[in-house]
């Protein structure tokens, strides 16, 4: 595994011998790797490869055993209700559909957290709301309900939502599914303007090669679990490992036939047409 470039910042978490399961299932391997504080780090891999899974326990969705990740020297698997409620006013997430609130109008959606985890009157809510509609471009549709947005609009009103505590640090999950390449690269733009003008620490998900190349300071693959590299996006660029480089060059899989198996298959599918018995 490629190490991480030493010129990046300090880590503001550090991921050392994860592992997770799902029931019997192990998902997650020894997973060890830092996020720099200030800094854009990219989670990629293809489906299925753990990123999902990694990411609920960075924002505490799944429980994290003891020793596997601290926030600051702090180890989450030991924090209790009144640290994960401190910890979770530290971050934002902005999750794959943007998940807003249907029955809620954009402004609103973006209200919630500040209603519940704040004591600031209505009207200084709405200034801060209407701030952070502005930084994504959203301040005609504030009164707009979620079904009546586009996708593109959608993940940044969600965006937005994330954003409205100030949070130090931003999980963003496939910030680039479903959108158009225009879109797409718009919100690329938009949380590279975040990380430069309020120094804030990114974590993004994502399978998309092009938007992570845009946007990263620090890249890690993953694959079946694993770590295959980490490192700045040239230094993964340069990786020699098979996987990597099949990740990076979009090969896909070789797929192997059972030649017997298959033969087999024919035969009985051409028995059936005849109307003799399957074999």
């Amino acid at each position: 595994m490629a190490h991480e470039d030493r010129g990046l910042a300090a880590p503001i978490i550090q991921v050392k011998n994860l592992c997770s399961h799902y029931g019997g299932r192990k998902i997650l391997h020894e997973i060890r790797f830092d996020i720099p504080a200030g800094k854009v780090t990219v989670i990629m891999g293809v489906s299925g490869c753990g990123k999902s899974t990694l990411l609920r326990h960075l924002i505490g969705l799944k429980p994290t055993a003891p020793g596997s990740i601290f926030v600051e020297g702090s180890d989450v698997g030991l924090f209790r209700a009144e640290q994960w409620r401190a910890y979770r006013k530290r971050i934002g997430v902005l999750f794959q559909g943007g998940a807003l609130f249907s029955s809620l109008s954009v402004r609103d959606n973006l209200a919630v957290p500040l209603r519940v985890h704040t004591r600031l009157a209505e009207s200084t809510i709405r200034i801060i709301t209407d701030i952070k509609l502005h930084q994504v471009g959203l301040t005609e549709f504030a009164d707009f309900m979620p079904s009546q947005l586009s996708g593109g609009m959608r993940k940044r009103a969600g965006l937005a939502r994330a954003m409205v505590m100030d949070p130090e640090i931003l999980f963003v999950d496939e910030p680039s599914s479903g959108l158009d390449p225009i879109t797409a690269a718009g919100l690329d733009e938009l949380l590279v303007e975040l990380k430069h003008a309020m120094g804030m620490t990114l974590v993004v998900v994502t399978h998309e090669l092009e938007s992570a190349f845009r946007i990263a300071d620090q890249i890690v693959v993953m694959d079946a679990g694993r770590i295959l590299a980490a490192g700045t996006p040239k230094a993964v660029r340069s990786s020699e490992d098979i996987r990597v480089r099949q990740f990076l060059e979009r090969r896909a899989d070789v797929r192997t036939v059972d030649q017997e198996r298959y033969e087999k298959r024919l035969a009985a599918i051409g028995s059936t047409k005849r109307g003799a018995p399957p074999v």
